[in-house]
């Protein structure tokens, strides 16, 4: 706020025509209800009767100034109220908030330094790098575990991929079993909670399946079941689910040579082969759909199987 607008403002409050003024100054209704609060309980409004602060952000600080809160800090135009929250969370807690007052830092992210106690330096570093607010709390939990996933996390795993692995290295099972970047965090819980009910995870640890295949193989095998007939990705999860619970479904049908050949295929290249792997699809269905895969493309439009091979060939083309 510039010298002469505090001065407009503070005459205007002074001579009591302030509700008049802060209409010609162009405060909105919410911003004028927000200073004039802060007038009726005697706070310095100047510290935020500024149009570069929204209401929210007016409320925020008024409201830190009837705490008797030193606002120097955080009354900024550049931080949003929910920044602003967090650091008045922190100055509450009697932090040095010198780190962590970054207009850069989501909200989110300032919340995990907050909340990071002794391992707050571990936890700066990071944020200063870029890291999310999610990895920034499997961190911040590792740390208080007495688990360093550090490693890890300059490895690119996402935030559900180091939770997994985190409670792997908590509960001290072999997490090189499942420290492949192409499962997700629900790929690597099942292969997690396999390791740690001891049962053969090979049975299912291909990218291949997914994770909700994998939960029910995972069942069936703590149960002693064979899953030898079951344990396939081109078998849905439902119906494993219903012969692993007694019931008695439709049997799967097997793939021929050609379409095995074409999940076989999909299954060395680390991808969803779920998404074909479905003996309706003939072998060249599958193939089209591979090849998507393959560049990364989105195959919704193809996975309609009424489509021919030659018309899926075509869709699939336009895409790229």
């Amino acid at each position: 706020m510039d010298d002469k607008f505090r001065e407009k403002v503070k005459r205007a409050i002074e001579d009591g025509t302030y509700k008049q003024e802060l209409e010609k100054m162009n405060f909105d209704r919410f911003q004028s209800i927000e200073i004039q609060k802060g007038i009726q309980s005697h706070v310095d409004v100047l510290k935020y009767a500024s149009p570069e602060f929204d209401a929210a952000q007016m409320k925020s600080i008024r409201l830190a100034l009837e705490d008797g809160m030193d606002v120097e800090a955080f009354a900024k135009p550049e931080y949003d109220y929910i920044q602003m929250e967090e650091i008045k969370s922190a100055i509450k807690d009697g932090m040095d908030v010198a780190q962590l007052c970054n207009p850069l830092f989501d909200f989110s992210v300032m919340r995990e330094i907050r909340m990071a106690g002794d391992y707050q330096k571990r936890i700066l570093k990071f944020a200063d790098e870029g890291c999310d607010s999610g990895v920034l709390k499997q961190i911040r939990l590792a740390a208080q575990a007495d688990v360093n996933i550090d490693f890890y996390v300059q490895e690119g795993y996402d935030e559900y991929q180091l939770n997994e692995i985190r409670l792997g290295l908590m509960h001290c099972v072999d997490v090189n079993k499942y420290l492949y970047h192409e499962y997700n965090g629900e790929q690597m819980k099942q292969i997690r909670l396999g390791l740690e009910q001891k049962v053969d995870v090979s049975k299912y640890s291909m990218t291949g399946f997914s994770s909700t295949q994998m939960e029910q193989i995972r069942l069936a095998l703590k149960d002693g079941l064979d899953v030898e007939e079951y344990g396939d990705p081109f078998v849905e999860a439902l119906q494993i689910k219903d012969w692993r619970e007694g019931k008695v479904p439709e049997a799967p049908r097997q793939p021929d040579e050609n379409q095995s050949k074409e999940i076989l295929a999909g299954l060395e290249k680390g991808l969803d082969v779920s998404l074909y792997a479905d003996t309706d699809y003939s072998a060249e269905q599958m193939r089209q759909i591979r090849l998507g895969l393959e560049d990364n493309l989105d195959v919704s439009p193809i996975l309609d199987k009424n489509l021919s091979a030659e018309q899926m060939c075509k869709i699939r083309r336009s895409l790229k």
